[in-house]
């Protein structure tokens, strides 16, 4: 006997999104990034989350500040996460994307970092096309 569900499909991991497309997370004021997630969809990931994850243990064993380990996420999450962007300047123009634009944004933000932590580790993200943050949510 064959059973079709209405719903499956909303269900399931799309690993294109996942590792390829990235998820649309948007932020109040307009920013946008795409993020891809931590999962073996994603090259990125399978190439250098081991040493992302060793190195925050690292961090917490050496109870670094709360500083050092933005900066430290910052500079990973830009390599892991962020596939692109619409982000723009206090001129209201779009900022290029770029490594180096990324990480100075990520560190002036407060909520982004958090966020993209939050995201990419849960791959029901990962469903659909977009994520909208709501600033404060999650926090304690």
């Amino acid at each position: 006997m064959t059973y079709r569900f209405k719903n499956a499909d909303r269900l399931k991991r799309n690993r294109k999104i996942e590792g390829e497309e990235g998820t649309e997370v948007g932020f109040s004021g307009g920013d946008k990034l795409w993020i891809l997630a931590a999962t073996d969809a994603n090259s990125r990931w399978v190439r250098f989350g081991d040493d992302y994850i060793n190195g925050l243990r690292r961090l917490q064993r050496a109870n670094a500040s709360d500083e050092r380990v933005k900066a430290y996420q910052v500079e990973w999450f830009t390599t892991l996460f962020v596939l692109r962007w619409d982000v723009k300047g206090d001129d209201d123009q779009p900022v290029p994307f770029s490594k180096d634009a990324v990480k100075a944004y990520l560190m002036e933000t407060d909520d982004v970092v958090p966020s993209i932590q939050k995201i990419a580790f849960d791959t029901m993200n990962f469903r659909g096309d977009k994520v909208e943050v709501v600033v404060g949510e999650g926090k304690d």
